[in-house]
């Protein structure tokens, strides 16, 4: 059978034709003498064309012969290999057996069409109807398969969609059927929407989890079983159940087409295969007979069955890494080692590794999508461990945080400290402190240092005034960020962590369920997460349990403050020259207690006001600035230096 239905002529081992097909040329004649024994002889070529078409089913001479002769082919026919397997699986009594036959003739050859018209004396080509099959076959009058054959429940042939019950109405074989019985290689792709999976050179990323499921197979193998599997598009569950298959010695028929319903089970049957299609969005089912170990009919009315589900985990950094290597020598890059990737992307990713690294980066983050602009901004990270001022305890605990995001597929995964923090494979730290004293450019080393890109989450966007819409928002950013490899700054971190109230009202209540969603939410995110907070006192206690590192950050002290004036204000500009003159960089840095964000502002306002005079930054200028810097707040300069006064 070709793509487009076309059946050669049927013939078996050795140029033999099918013993079906030898059944159904006895019975015609058989049936062909009969008739003659009750016509006259005609003139023309009728009867020579017919014997032609039956020339290959020898006849025996007497009725009882004949009937014994007839039986003999029918028992042929249901020990062939094709005819036979597609009588017991479907459950085809010996009425079914003969219309399917004689229709499978048919398809294969019209001129069968002629020989009905010739048995029922009429020179028209007769169709394929049940009434005519009752002449052929010597049925019981009133004999025809109805709505509840099983030729029509497998969907092996239909009738016409007009008067489709009536004894008069054609009938026509499915051409997948035909090709089947005819022993066309690749018959079950006439229709599309099925695949027979293959054996995979992919070691098993989850034996544990393919063996509970085996065994919990092999315990009910005395009944139908329906086993779920759920994990995200390109995860493995399709895979994972093909090695199962082969555990249990079947092979995998994969359905991409549910339009197939029952045909694509039926094939399942015929290939001897175990069916696996998808049921959701995240869900394959493959459903296991009792008996066979193949595919179960959709009935209703027959015994349910026992329906069995698991949930598909995410692969480790070490199965990366042995899934990469299957697939190529190259050296994983950090995108590959780091990020949260399912099995598809490693692959993909590998396919790329000829490229380089970067090109690998590119297919993973093409593959995992783009973040949502409105959501998110991006902020750059241009300062190093070198620009970043802050006491020496501080700077330990960003360091840390460092450590642990480097190390937790080692601690986690490799010493098994993963059972510590069930459901919780990220890292969250929060950064406290003052206005100015560093806690953003703390976050934006720490992002450079990882080689992570940084993300501001903009609460503007997120926080909205319809009920359930910011847990939605809140929701896809943290399904996206999770993915993707990035850090996650939430700046004003209060605004979004604060403490529950007591419910008053149904605003209340609402506000109370936001936190809530945020704070399991938070305790669940695997990525890295940076809380930025001037206001600690204002979080709820309940969401401080679930950080992982809190960090505080003072005001700078004296020394503190000349470093950040140094960093400031150097004494040399872009251009190789000076750039100040004069300025007594430890009287600022003693007497102005000012944060390391003040003293940028105070410096890049001396600039203009000194540029502006078309003069060199002095100690003038910079009080200037330092008055409007402390007026923002407030506070007024009274001190000055002594070469001022």
């Amino acid at each position: 059978m070709t793509a487009s239905g076309a059946v050669g002529p049927a013939v078996g081992a050795g140029g033999e034709a099918p013993a079906w097909l030898r059944w159904v040329r006895l019975a015609a004649r058989v049936r062909v003498s009969e008739v003659r024994t009750v016509w006259r002889e005609r003139p023309g070529g009728m009867h020579g064309e017919m014997d032609a078409l039956v020339a290959d089913a020898p006849l025996s001479a007497g009725g009882c012969r004949d009937a014994e002769a007839l039986d003999a082919a029918r028992d042929a026919a249901l020990a062939d290999p094709a005819f036979g397997r597609l009588a017991r699986e479907c459950g085809l009594g010996p009425r079914e057996c003969e219309w399917l036959a004689l229709l499978a003739a048919l398809h294969i050859d019209p001129r069968w069409e002629r020989l009905l018209g010739y048995l029922a004396d009429d020179p028209r080509p007769g169709a394929a109807t049940p009434a005519l099959a009752t002449l052929f076959w010597r049925w019981p009058p009133g004999t025809q398969p109805g709505p509840a054959s099983p030729v029509v429940r497998w969907q092996l042939a239909a009738p016409a969609d007009v008067r489709p019950w009536a004894a008069t109405t054609s009938w026509t074989i499915d051409p997948d059927v035909a090709g089947y019985l005819c022993g066309t290689a690749d018959w079950w792709r006439f229709w599309g929407g099925l695949d027979l999976l293959g054996d995979t050179a992919t070691d098993c990323l989850f034996p544990a989890l393919r063996d509970e499921m085996l065994a919990a197979a092999r315990s009910l193998a005395d009944r139908p079983i329906e086993i779920e599997l759920t994990g995200p598009s390109g995860s493995g569950r399709r895979v994972l159940l093909a090695q199962l298959c082969r555990r249990l010695g079947r092979r995998t028929l994969l359905i991409t087409d549910p339009g197939l319903g029952v045909r694509a089970l039926r094939t399942a049957r015929l290939l001897d295969a175990v069916p696996l299609e998808t049921v959701g969005p995240e869900t394959v089912r493959l459903t296991l007979d009792p008996v066979t170990g193949v595919a179960v009919p959709r009935d209703p009315s027959g015994w349910p069955a026992t329906m069995l589900r698991w949930t598909l985990p995410g692969i480790d950094r070490g199965a990366r890494l042995r899934l990469w290597s299957q697939h190529t020598d190259r050296p994983a890059p950090p995108s590959v080692r780091d990020w949260a990737m399912t099995p598809a992307e490693v692959l993909a990713a590998s396919a790329a590794a000829p490229a380089g690294p970067d090109a690998v980066t590119a297919v993973v983050r093409r593959r995992l999508g783009d973040l949502s602009s409105a959501l998110l901004t991006s902020v750059r990270c241009p300062y190093g461990w070198s620009d970043l001022v802050v006491p020496d305890g501080v700077l330990e605990q960003l360091s840390s945080i460092e450590s642990q995001v480097r190390m937790s597929d080692e601690v986690l995964d490799e010493w098994g400290f993963a059972r510590l923090t069930p459901g919780s494979r990220g890292i969250t730290a929060l950064l406290a402190g003052p206005s100015g004293t560093g806690k953003t450019m703390a976050t934006q080393v720490l992002a450079r240092s990882l080689d992570l890109d940084l993300y501001r989450v903009d609460l503007s966007e997120v926080v909205n005034k319809y009920i359930g819409e910011t847990e939605k928002r809140l929701a896809q950013v943290f399904d996206e960020c999770e993915r993707c490899n990035i850090m996650l700054l939430f700046d004003e971190a209060d605004a979004l962590f604060g403490q529950r109230t007591r419910v008053r009202d149904a605003h209340d209540r609402f506000a109370n369920i936001e936190i809530d969603y945020l704070l399991q939410r938070m305790e669940s995110f695997a990525g890295v997460a940076v809380l930025a907070t001037n206001r600690k006192g204002d979080l709820d206690p309940a969401f401080m349990r679930r950080i992982r590192i809190v960090v505080d950050f003072p005001a700078p002290s004296a020394t503190e403050r000349h470093r950040l004036w140094e960093a400031a204000l150097p004494e040399l500009g872009a251009h190789g020259g000076p750039v100040s003159e004069d300025v007594d960089l430890s009287w600022f840095a003693a007497e102005l207690e000012l944060t390391g964000a003040e003293i940028k502002a105070v410096t890049l306002t001396a600039a203009f006001l000194a540029r502006s005079e078309g003069r060199l930054i002095t100690t003038g200028h910079l009080l200037a600035a330092a008055r409007r810097e402390l007026a923002k707040r407030g506070a007024v300069l009274r001190a000055v230096p002594a070469v001022t006064r």
